[in-house]
């Protein structure tokens, strides 16, 4: 039930930002939802279901650098002790 409140919670927040950025409010959920893959094997699973193979360039740089910043946050959480 977390896991999927949470995939659910990123693809709408990527549905409507993307919508407020004006882009393509699908195509941006779909890419914010590569967050919650397993990877590069979880981006082209993801986009292989949605038939939009094109958007793996935008999945991979958002997922490596989400992952990134990730570590990040993770790591100052930790210092702080949390």
């Amino acid at each position: 039930m977390i896991c999927t409140s949470t995939v659910l919670a990123t693809v709408l927040a990527g549905f409507f930002v993307g919508g407020w950025l004006n882009m393509y409010p699908i195509e941006a959920a779909i890419v914010t939802a590569c967050h919650s893959g397993l990877g590069g094997t979880g981006d082209v699973a993801i986009l292989g279901a949605a038939d939009r193979m094109s958007l793996m360039a935008f999945a991979q740089i958002s997922t490596r650098v989400g992952g990134a910043i990730m570590i990040v946050i993770a790591t100052f959480a930790m210092k702080l002790g949390y």
